[in-house]
């Protein structure tokens, strides 16, 4: 059974084959004026063909709305294929500080809780209860809740309450002699600019949304 190649491949091909003898008759000391003038002829012929092919196969193309659906991926959360993991993140779980005698750890709310939400995600809550092991014993603990200036002041204030909540409902369970007061501020006390000319400012607000953990230093 014999094979056609399409245009496109034959004509490739043959500027393979042209350049293989441009190479032969211009290298490894063969003598440039016999049939070198011919060959690069040749091998500028292929490769113009090729191209001229791989043009007319572009403008003959159709695309149908099935092959547009297909090569469409609609990223949702739900169906990921991965998992937004604190260990594997280019951002910080938490931070710490040491302030005159306090210790502050600033925990960084989009790697502890979905988006909108106060419910801590299983990796989340596995962090912060391995945070309450470095706290003295008896320690009075203030947890504070913060987010950016997104979405108007009593929302905000409810989810920053509700978070800092969280948090502190771990710190409370990993260690019961502690004192915990928790306080929600919502866009209030900002660590860095909402926007930046009028603009957003996407990475300050990331650094806004966030929950501190302040204890006596050791």
């Amino acid at each position: 059974m014999t094979t056609r190649a399409a245009p496109r491949t034959a004509a490739v091909a043959a500027a393979l084959a042209a350049a293989v003898v441009l190479t032969a008759a211009s290298g490894g000391g063969a003598d440039p004026s016999a049939g070198s003038d011919d060959a690069h002829a040749r091998a500028v012929t292929a490769m113009e063909e090729a191209v001229a092919a791989q043009s007319a196969d572009a403008e003959s193309a159709t695309v149908t709305d099935d092959m547009r659906r297909d090569a469409t991926i609609d990223l949702r959360p739900d169906v990921a294929t991965f998992v937004l993991r604190p260990q594997d993140a280019t951002t910080e779980l938490e931070r710490t500080q040491e302030k005159e005698d306090d210790t502050v750890v600033t925990l960084t709310s989009d790697l502890l809780f979905e988006f909108g939400s106060a419910d801590l995600t299983p990796a989340a809550r596995t962090a912060v209860a391995e945070l309450a092991d470095d706290v003295p014993q008896d320690a009075t603990v203030h947890v504070d809740g913060h987010t950016d200036s997104v979405g108007g002041q009593k929302l905000n204030l409810r989810l920053s309450t509700e978070r800092a909540e969280a948090v502190a409902q771990v710190l409370g369970d990993a260690r019961p002699d502690l004192d915990l007061e928790v306080e929600g501020h919502g866009e209030d006390d900002p660590v860095a600019e909402n926007e930046v000319g009028g603009e957003d400012n996407p990475a300050g607000r990331a650094l806004n949304r966030r929950v501190e953990v302040t204890y006596p230093a050791s």
